[in-house]
């Protein structure tokens, strides 16, 4: 069985990939345990709602058999499944359907079913849950990719040292942004960060271009926004008011009553523009970073 929930799993992270909604079923022979049809979702590709993960596995399964009674298997699928999939499955004489995650949409047809049994569920539902979340951090074509991998995170920090040492050496001088790059942006201290202070960080992506990188951290009840750059040619175009965007959702999913952060007090064009977002200037302080450097910086915030 788990080998079989497992293939359902599969499948359904390769239609995350894709962009559709992550389900996967196989149609298992019981005379030898073989899998003789299997499908994922394939609705945004096809653009008919038909072609569900389960009717997919089914249609697969028919023709390998080249007929339509499927009296001698059993379906396995990482979602409970909708009224058309379960009443393929009963139309099909499909002997035992096995299924992951409950569908708490009101759609899922189980009592449909003849016979039906909860497998995996708890990873099952993770996956549907990751996608969606994953979906809610995109607006406007402007989507936030965590940054989970050791790959996406010096990918994080390529593009770190190059926004940094395009932008601050004329507002804090070459020798501190060196200094700076050095101590916060490389690939060790965002795993640092990550690790030991509970950073997440994002890579700021619009179609295939890496736009810039974003981190968040919980402080308390607000969340600190610690980091928002963006590469020079993208600026000025409203990329920065829609990633806020998505981290004031993200606030406000997550219960937090503000989002604060800090600019330095030389960094007009930045001030100018979370000024621009609604930010209120709260404070300002000097922090000792070593290396004979300070961050003399203003503080900011708005309300979720």
């Amino acid at each position: 069985m788990d080998k079989y929930t497992g293939r359902c799993l599969e499948l359904a992270k390769e239609a995350a990939e894709r962009g559709e909604i992550p389900v996967g079923a196989v149609v298992v022979r019981l005379s030898d345990g073989r899998i003789i049809g299997e499908g994922s979702n394939e609705c945004e590709e096809k653009r008919l709602p038909t072609f569900h993960a389960e009717m997919n596995a089914i249609i697969a399964a028919c023709r390998f058999k080249g007929g339509w009674r499927l009296d001698d298997c059993v379906l396995y699928t990482s979602l409970e499944p909708c009224a058309m999939c379960a009443g393929a499955a009963l139309n099909s004489h499909i002997k035992t359907v096995y299924f992951g995650a409950r569908d708490t949409s009101g759609r899922g047809a189980s009592a449909l079913l003849r016979s039906a049994e909860y497998l995996r569920e708890d990873e099952c539902s993770r996956i549907l849950k990751d996608f969606f979340r994953k979906r809610r951090m995109t607006v406007d074509n402007i989507r936030l990719i965590e940054a989970v991998s050791d790959d996406q995170l010096r990918t994080v920090a390529e593009i770190a040292d190059e926004i940094w040492h395009e932008h601050f050496p004329k507002i804090i001088g070459a020798g501190q942004t060196d200094y700076m790059v050095d101590k916060f942006c490389t690939f060790e201290a965002e795993k640092e960060n990550i690790e030991k202070e509970g950073y997440i960080y994002y890579k700021i992506k619009k179609g295939a271009d890496d736009l810039g990188y974003t981190a968040i951290k919980p402080d308390g009840d607000r969340l600190f926004l610690s980091k928002l750059y963006l590469r020079q040619q993208y600026r000025g175009k409203g990329y920065s008011r829609q990633v806020l965007e998505l981290h004031r959702k993200y606030a406000a999913e997550h219960g937090f009553s503000a989002i604060w952060l800090t600019v330095n007090r030389g960094n007009d064009i930045a001030i100018r523009a979370y000024e621009g977002l609604g930010f209120d200037r709260i404070g300002s302080g000097v922090a000792d970073i070593g290396g004979g450097y300070v961050m003399d910086d203003y503080y900011f915030e708005i309300k979720v």
